[in-house]
């Protein structure tokens, strides 16, 4: 394999756009991997720690572009490294294009939508608390996608918030549904009367979906950014929202999820659930404490929708269950997740002592520097290859998410990545079990990216716990009934 480089100096992107241009660059023939990275510690780090970018490299800043290619020959490594140069100058065209009409500031793009109310950010760290700072100042609520926000600018932020009467979802937040319309990840769901509170984003998006496909609906869902009942942010946001989702006539009942929370934190949020006199379900990873009168608590994601379109319609629809014989070889759960609440709960329900292994590919210090696995699988699909050439894993437990800013087929995106993780088992059995989160009315497509998967011999689950148990079984030598 050859490797080729190149840095080009003050020329900005989106990641977003680098993600795109990556991927269209690895589809050539003999190409094994693209990198298209900003020259920030965190993307240079991100290189580095892959072997894509030599000691001998110019030192380079975060304004500025770097490319790595890796490829069979140089010829190739070469030819890749003039696409990508290609596709960012049309990207570079197109933008031109539109830069005249582009507000340059948050707050002048207040000004300019004045029917506006919220503020979707997506910069990098170092910058969104500066940018969200703006957007309160503009009297808008704040999405604050960014991760790399520092805890002091997060409760800063918050309190501020509050005390304009206004909401911050975020940092790092990664789903909500305001009104019907989805921000970041969300996904595509029918209206209806559960509101949705979540410190966790694929947390929400599991719970929205699941919700869908037992026939209810949400009102709202509010996301808060996963670190808003830790002791340091008090559940800021989580009671702001129980607060507004109380007092609005369209929500009937609330369901509350959360990745880990400090008991005070999470006591505090019950309680001023419970005082909404409105049915709550509450489902928070890890919680043992006492709940109060009107909150029905909820081990898992799945139980907590169900509950909560019970109470609300007083039945559900009914999720199926696989069928799946015993695997060939007892052995390793390899569970590697695009959402870190899913991997949480899945690494509950099976256990996480060794030999199994549970990653959140959606975690900072995956995504520093390269979007995230929900847009752009390859660090994932990097990794199921490798896993391989491991013997002692039998059973890889996978996430795919959809909705708008998802992968546009990460069904088809997995396809070569067990291919060759297959290929390299030489007679091994690798049984694959996943768990597909979305709707029937995401533009994936609920029932193609699953009839996708089966069609690669994967086992589809309807739902994270179901996904788990499945494979849990099957490493044990169960058949899955």
């Amino acid at each position: 394999m050859r490797l080729v480089w190149a840095v080009r100096r003050n020329s900005y992107f989106d990641s977003i756009d680098l993600m795109r241009v990556a991927e269209q660059a690895r589809q050539l023939a003999g190409v094994a991997e693209v990198a298209v990275v900003m020259g920030s510690p965190p993307g240079r780090a991100m290189l580095a720690a892959a072997g894509m970018w030599p000691a001998e490299a110019p030192e380079a800043g975060p304004s500025d572009l770097l490319i790595s290619v890796r490829a069979s020959t140089e010829a190739v490594a070469n030819r890749a490294l003039a696409s990508v140069e290609e596709l960012l100058s049309a990207s570079r065209a197109a933008q031109h294009v539109i830069a005249d009409r582009l507000p340059r500031t948050t707050a002048a793009a207040a000004r300019g939508a004045a029917a506006t109310n919220v503020a979707l950010i997506a910069v990098p760290g170092a910058y969104a608390a500066v940018e969200a700072h703006q957007a309160l100042s503009a009297g808008l609520h704040v999405f604050l996608f960014s991760d790399g926000v520092s805890m002091a600018d997060e409760v800063a932020l918050k309190r501020r918030a509050r005390d304009r009467g206004l909401l911050v979802m975020g940092p790092e937040c990664g789903t909500a549904i305001i009104n019907g319309v989805g921000l970041g990840f969300a996904n595509r769901v029918r209206r209806g009367p559960i509101g949705v509170i979540g410190a966790s984003g694929t947390g929400i998006q599991e719970l929205t979906t699941l919700v869908h496909r037992l026939g209810g609906g949400i009102s709202h869902a509010i996301g808060t950014g996963g670190r808003d009942l830790q002791a340091a942010v008090g559940g800021l946001t989580t009671l702001q929202g129980v607060a507004a989702l109380g007092a609005d006539p369209g929500t009937r009942a609330l369901l509350i999820v959360s990745k880990p929370s400090a008991p005070q934190t999470a006591d505090a949020v019950l309680r001023a659930a419970g005082e909404t006199r409105k049915p709550i379900v509450a489902c928070l990873l890890g919680y043992d404490g006492a709940t109060p009168p009107g909150v029905h608590t909820a081990a898992t994601l799945e139980e907590a929708a169900i509950t909560a379109v019970k109470l609300v319609a007083g039945s559900v629809r009914a999720l199926e269950r696989p069928r799946a014989p015993a695997s060939g070889a007892r052995g390793a759960i390899l569970g590697f997740f695009a959402g870190g609440t899913l991997r949480d709960e899945a690494r509950r329900l099976v256990g996480d002592a060794p030999p199994h292994r549970f990653v959140d590919f959606g975690g900072e210090e995956y995504t520093r520097g390269r979007p995230h696995p929900i847009i752009d699988p390859s660090q994932r699909n990097a990794a199921i290859v490798a896993a391989g050439d491991d013997a002692d894993v039998s059973v890889l437990l996978l996430d795919l998410v959809l909705g708008d800013c998802a992968h546009a087929d990460p069904a088809g995106a997995l396809r070569p990545a067990l291919a060759e993780a297959r290929a390299r088992r030489r007679g091994r059995d690798l049984a694959v079990v996943a768990h597909v989160v979305g709707t029937d009315e995401d533009p994936q497509g609920l029932e193609r990216q699953e009839e996708e998967l089966r069609k690669l011999g994967v086992i589809v689950c309807a739902s994270n716990r179901i996904a788990a148990e499945t494979a849990r079984a099957i490493a044990e030598g169960r058949d899955v009934v």
